[in-house]
């Protein structure tokens, strides 16, 4: 006679994958809360797991290190960051793209309370090679997405050609992050600073913004 045999789950982690999806996010949310107030090196994995409501053994389950949990974290912001090259890419002007999307990202205020997370990977990345690896492969690519935008609207010929897009994305990149670092610290007006970003990054491009009707 033959027995059904049920494909065992490890104790504690939830078989359905949607359940699964839940709780690492959840795991997540309580690990940026921490790392926002307490910093990476401070905060512990038993205040982690508090803040998210699971166990200390239900966190390793999912992420078996603090690295692991910040290597997840950098591949959330690529993929946010990715979706806002996206919406410049998708607006008929570079102009129009990078005003709705630097609107977009000063009016949510989550988005802005929690760039100083974005510090501390960074700070993390100074001195940990594992995550300072991380970040180089995120932002090679995220740097890759901006050039070849770039690229695109010199063939659109709304960027001068004179332009060389990969160095130049790679200065885009630069000025956003020095813009992160005096939004986190409350050393600027996040608006007034977006708006003179985006006016710098069209002059630099040689793009002449449309005169008003």
């Amino acid at each position: 006679m033959t027995r059904n045999v049920l494909p065992e789950t490890p104790l504690g982690r939830p078989a359905n994958p949607e359940a699964r999806a839940h709780r690492k996010a959840q795991i997540l949310a309580g690990a940026q809360r921490c790392f926002i107030r307490k910093g990476f090196h401070a905060a512990t994995t038993a205040e982690i797991s508090s803040e998210a409501g699971v166990s200390v053994a239900n966190m390793y389950q999912y992420f078996p290190t603090k690295d692991e949990l910040i290597r997840v974290m950098i591949q959330a912001d690529l993929a946010e960051d990715l979706d806002l090259v996206r919406l410049v890419n998708e607006a008929d002007t570079l102009a129009e793209g990078l005003e709705k999307t630097i609107r977009l990202t000063t009016a949510d205020h989550e988005n802005l309370s929690n760039l100083g997370l974005r510090l501390e990977i960074l700070a993390e990345a100074a001195r940990n090679p594992r995550i300072a690896a991380e970040v180089r492969k995120a932002d090679a690519q995220i740097t890759a997405a901006v050039a070849e935008m770039i690229a695109r609207r010199q063939l659109a010929g709304e960027v001068s050609n004179d332009i060389d897009p990969g160095p130049t994305a790679d200065l885009i990149m630069s000025l956003f992050d020095g813009m992160i670092g005096r939004i986190a610290l409350a050393a600027s007006n996040p608006e007034a600073l977006a708006r003179a970003a985006t006016q710098l990054i069209l002059a630099g491009l040689g793009v002449t913004p449309k005169a008003a009707d």
